[in-house]
């Protein structure tokens, strides 16, 4: 038996599948044995992020209900997330999930931190009323939600182990769609808009 280790053979006929998997090892076994030696510290990288943004949704909604003193869409949003992100943290941590499993709770959390970048941004939805205001939690300045997006993609670049393909293409959009939210619906601060903005 070979015990040489290989990345991958260079014939003509798998030159377009090397494309893909670059990275894999030519013998399948050793693929499948290198992925369940890694499960475990993938499995606790999950972890970690899951309870930091738990952490983060939990003190947000706090927050937001102290110094709104009412329910508002952002505190519910911020209960219900912290939630849903508690169970994916307490499923992540069970024995039922596999390797098979992890990049599809990544994929999840994604959605999650997109959802949270998009519940940010600074935009007044504010409906004609003083009602509506106060269920939104008032005006925004262009500089709001630009923490929550620096975390994000801090987390998900440094923590999350998933393809770097995915978290640049997050790391470009994210910013971009920010900037143009913060420049044509900020209301706060008018005359300081550009300054925010760049």
């Amino acid at each position: 038996m070979d015990h040489s280790v290989k990345a991958i053979n260079t014939h003509r006929k798998v030159a377009f599948s090397r494309l893909f998997n670059r990275l894999n090892f030519e013998n399948d076994e050793l693929e499948a044995l290198f992925h369940r030696y890694i499960f475990r510290l993938q499995q606790y990288s999950i972890i970690c992020v899951l309870g930091l943004f738990v952490l983060l949704t939990a003190a947000l909604s706090v927050l937001h209900a102290i110094y709104d003193g009412f329910a508002t869409v952002p505190t519910l949003y911020y209960m219900t997330s912290s939630v849903a992100l508690l169970a994916l943290a307490c499923f992540s941590h069970t024995r039922y999930i596999r390797d098979h499993h992890l990049l599809i709770l990544c994929y999840v959390i994604l959605i999650f931190f997109m959802t949270f970048c998009c519940f940010v941004l600074p935009v007044d939805v504010g409906l004609g009323g003083s009602w509506s205001a106060r269920i939104w939690s008032g005006s925004h300045s262009a500089s709001d939600g630009v923490w929550e997006i620096v975390f994000v993609l801090f987390l998900s670049y440094c923590m999350l182990p998933v393809p770097r393909g995915i978290t640049v293409i997050m790391g470009i959009i994210l910013p971009i769609i920010h900037t143009a939210v913060a420049a044509i619906f900020a209301r706060e601060f008018p005359n300081f808009l550009w300054n925010q903005v760049s």
